[in-house]
């Protein structure tokens, strides 16, 4: 397997996992090394959540546009947990490797979640989930372009 190569396998999240209190809680060795840009890609929702009562992040290849977040580093037990978090197995997202580009210039390839998108989607995301990614971009002093982005995601489909 691809991550088994690295010394702890590496995550970029961009949705709720920004929030280091969701993450210290679903993946207690995850710690964050690195904010980071996907180029070429753009966050979007197309997947609804009961749990979140709208829609959930996914990221779509855009040539025009950046996702912004941030890199842990965890073990490879909390990665399988985290699968089951993102719903490999009902196949609501899948995992895939991507490279991104660290503040300093440099790249690293992660692993990152797709969402599988449902019919009706885009949906609107609830303001709870909002919040959530919100207060985790600000954990990680992601740009206030970053930010308005997502402020600019509520009420809209």
């Amino acid at each position: 397997m691809w991550y088994r190569c690295q010394a702890m396998p590496r995550y970029f999240a961009y949705g709720s996992n920004l929030s280091l209190r969701q993450m210290s809680a679903r993946c207690p060795s995850a710690r964050p090394r690195s904010r980071a840009q996907l180029p070429r890609w753009r966050m979007v929702f197309p997947r609804w959540s009961e749990r979140w009562g709208g829609g959930v992040a996914g990221i779509e290849r855009d040539e025009a546009e950046t996702v912004y977040g941030v890199v842990y580093e965890m073990n490879d037990a909390d990665l399988e947990r985290l699968d089951g978090y993102e719903g490999l197995a009902a196949g609501n997202y899948h995992r895939a490797g991507v490279t991104v580009m660290l503040d300093d210039g440099s790249t690293v390839s992660c692993w990152t979640y797709i969402a599988a998108a449902e019919a009706g989607g885009p949906f609107t995301p609830s303001d709870a989930y909002l919040d959530t990614i919100l207060d985790g971009a600000r954990d990680h002093d992601l740009p206030e372009s970053c930010l308005h982005r997502l402020e600019a995601s509520r009420g809209r489909r």
